[in-house]
């Protein structure tokens, strides 16, 4: 595996510190210093106008349009118009004059340009100094989201010159943004001014949903402009050498996803929140951040005694996954990119139940119920796609904002059905830990049949009725199209048909009424019986392995170290075709469904496949590094699982895909939290009592973490000689190194 490192940020264990610009690094920046709080997110681009390249994105969750024009020649089952999360108002814009030229990194000359980005309150900071001919006039902008009340947002501008000088500031919204640099998705509504307050609404092209944003300043404008679509207000500063002087701006953006806020509503409610935001001021309102940030790191803080960099990596994860998503609204899901950037189109994937679950199941109840509950609301979109696809039931979208079918590419969107079988998993996963009896009748039982009813709808059983399987699929490794029995696409709905079975012999539900509901009965409870009974798993016993797919050891065979980092991605270098003609896997396939089920297998069946597949994964997807470490980590391979964990939780911040420009990879983030609970901690949860069979990696002192689980929170500290688990709460049932315990308040345990 050939992919560099490409290191330009400090190490600093609760900061991202960019010291000097490095242009070349421009777009990364953007993605990596972006802020959000599951409400809207914003990527670090310039407050001030910049020539350079760059991504000017916000983006507000849940706030999506439709393309302008359908996919050409889309067939039956393909998706004729895609959907995709929209950039929204730039509530930060501004332009800044002095002697007649305007402020452009650019074009300018600057020198000491410095940002950082504090993960313990959530402060954006930029700074540097503007070099105008006899004169040098210092810069610091700042921004925070408001983590608690997010509809708001600060910008503060501070500015000092050496000598006196006179500037002017615009500070704007601006509607006019537009999407991947090329169309706007706003029709104008409305822009005003009344008494220091300026603002604008605009409503979505197709999907009429609204936005209204509103600022105020602690100054007072010289004057205002209301434009097409933005609106600005001028201000002239007089400053004397020496003196520092402050601009504040603040902004409340509300957003209509659902049509049913009339405008005047929405308007009076904005105009009320920033008004009581400009009266509470900038400090405390980061106050309030830095307790909502303490409060995550107090149940889900990760500690690594000895190396900054991995603290440092670590860290990030967690910060951006509360920042992104912690269950604000039950409609929203968190996108492959966060709310940093357009690619993957703001689009959920399977990612949010096999990947990002797991880390809200263990620090936040209600947010994993909510991720849960989104799938819920959207399962008349899920029974309408697998009418697209000429079966019944209910097929989950590969990418999705709104319940839809979000992708285009037909070798995903009709042929994966990794999300189906990961809502199954994620429910069955969800109960196994908070046993909500409540949930699984109101919401999960429904969903599992109707997921059952796809399954057995689009798997067939071959010609002489003897074997049940999917034919002509992709699995999760999306290198491989249109093949047979795929073996995770197999289990993973054999799993689905086994836990519907073991459900209704359960007697716990009121199964009738469902039954009857979801238009199924025992004919077809019996013909589910006999496909998952007849379901082919590619499996030999003599080798431990099971086959990826039909034909997959037959494939012509590429050693994946004699390709060259400068060909990565893949998807932007080879030939489409080239990349399906050989045995390159993007992603774990077979070692997934282990991972999923990871007590279902023996240690000689997980070296065998791990042993055979590692060395063919190429890690083209962020959800493959993590997965890698894992295993390792079981396996006693403690050279690898260090060499995927530094892959893993640094993809971003060290750029390996060479495409962090784009956005952050939210999964990539939510599996290095994996890495450290799931790998080298041994956390297993796909039992009926956890699982912990730590190491301890040799490059560290210590490392230690936080789950809440059930009603404790368990602090689990391993060092080199000795494990301790701290217990506040109520005892704990845990199965540690082989051996059963109750953990009560404290205990330690020599290793």
């Amino acid at each position: 595996m050939n992919k560099i490192a490409k290191k330009y940020l400090e190490i600093d264990p609760y900061k991202l510190v960019e010291n000097g610009f490095h242009q070349d690094r421009a777009m990364v920046s953007e993605s990596l210093f972006a802020l959000a709080n599951e409400y809207c997110g914003v990527r670090a681009f310039f407050d001030e106008k910049y020539s350079g390249k760059k991504l000017i994105g916000t983006y507000f969750n849940g706030i999506y349009d439709y393309a302008l024009k359908d996919t050409p020649n889309a067939y039956l089952g393909i998706v004729k118009r895609t959907h995709f999360t929209i950039n929204s108002v730039n509530f930060f814009k501004c332009d800044i004059r002095c002697l007649g030229r305007s402020l452009d990194l650019n074009k300018e000359k600057f020198e000491n340009f410095k940002r950082i980005l504090d993960m313990r309150n959530g402060l954006y900071t930029r700074s540097f100094t503007w070099l105008l001919d006899d004169r040098k006039i210092d810069f610091e902008f700042t921004r925070i989201l408001d983590m608690v009340n997010c509809h708001n947002a600060i910008q503060k501008i501070k500015i000092k010159a050496s000598c006196d000088t006179e500037l002017d500031i615009d500070l704007m919204l601006d509607s006019n943004i537009l999407q991947w640099g090329s169309d706007c998705y706003f029709n104008r509504e409305l822009e005003f001014e009344e008494g220091g307050l300026t603002g604008l609404s605009a409503t979505t092209l197709t999907t009429f949903e609204r936005i209204v944003s509103i600022m105020t300043t602690n100054n007072k404008a010289n004057s205002v402009s209301l434009n097409d679509r933005e609106v600005i207000n001028h201000y002239r500063l007089h400053l004397k050498a020496g003196e520092e002087q402050e601009l504040v701006r603040y902004v409340c953006n509300i957003v209509s996803k659902d049509g049913k806020a009339s405008l005047e509503e929405m308007k009076g409610q904005c105009i009320a929140e920033v008004t009581k935001l400009a009266n509470t001021g900038f400090e405390k309102v980061l106050k309030v951040n830095e307790t909502f940030y303490q409060n995550v790191y107090n149940t889900s803080d990760i500690i690594i005694d000895g190396s900054d960099i991995d603290q440092q990596g670590i860290r990030y994860c967690i910060f951006q996954l509360a920042s992104t998503y912690h269950g604000y609204e039950k409609d929203n899901n968190i996108g492959a990119k966060g709310l940093t950037g357009e690619a993957y189109s703001g689009h959920a994937f399977w990612d949010s139940e096999t990947y990002c679950l797991p880390f809200y199941l263990f620090s936040n109840q209600e947010a994993a119920k909510n991720l849960l509950m989104f799938r819920y609301n959207t399962l008349e979109e899920a029974k309408k796609r697998a009418i697209d696809l000429d079966c019944i039931g209910a097929c989950y979208p590969i990418a999705t904002r709104n319940g839809k079918e979000g992708c285009n590419l037909w070798q995903h969107a009709s042929l994966q059905f990794q999300p189906s079988t990961g809502v199954v998993y994620a429910i069955w996963h969800y109960m196994n830990l908070y046993h909500d009896h409540s949930f699984m009748q109101d919401y999960g039982l429904e969903m599992i049949i109707e997921v059952c009813k796809f399954l057995l709808s689009r798997g067939q059983f071959n010609q002489d009725h003897t074997k049940f399987g999917f034919y002509s699929v992709m699995g999760p490794d999306e290198f491989q199209m249109m093949v047979n029995h795929n073996t995770y696409t197999n289990f993973m709905a054999k799993k689905c048909f086994t836990f519907l079975k073991e459900l209704i012999n359960s007697h716990e539900y009121d199964f009738e009424g469902l039954m009857r509901k979801c238009e199924i009965d025992d004919k077809w409870l019996t013909l589910m019986d006999e496909a998952n009974e007849k379901m082919v798993i590619l499996y030999d016993d003599k080798t431990k392995l099971f086959e990826q797919h039909s034909g997959f050891y037959d494939l012509p065979h590429i050693d994946i170290n004699s390709i060259k980092n400068e060909e990565f991605p893949l998807y932007s270098h080879w030939s489409y075709d080239r990349i399906y003609r050989n045995d390159i896997i993007k992603q774990p396939d077979v070692l997934m469904f282990m991972f999923l089920y990871n007590q279902d297998f023996s240690f000689e069946q997980k070296k065998a496949n791990y042993e055979y597949y590692e060395p063919k994964t190429l890690h083209e997807s962020s959800l493959s590094p993590s997965i890698h470490s894992i295993f390792a980590c079981e396996l006693g391979k403690i050279d690898d699982a260090i060499k995927y964990f530094d892959f893993a939780t640094r993809l971003d911040l060290d750029d390996y895909n060479n495409n962090t420009c784009e956005g952050i990879h939210m999964t990539s983030i939510a599996a290095a939290w994996m890495n450290i609970v799931y790998g080298f901690a041994g956390l297993r949860s796909d039992k009926e009592i956890l699982v912990l069979n730590p190491i301890d990696n040799p490059k560290w002192k210590y490392y230690s973490f936080k789950i809440k689980y059930l009603d404790s929170i368990l602090n689990i500290k391993v060092s080199k000689d000795e494990l301790v688990i701290k217990n506040d709460g109520k005892p704990v049932k845990l199965k540690i190194y082989h051996q059963d315990y109750l953990v009560n308040e404290l205990i330690s345990i020599k290793r």
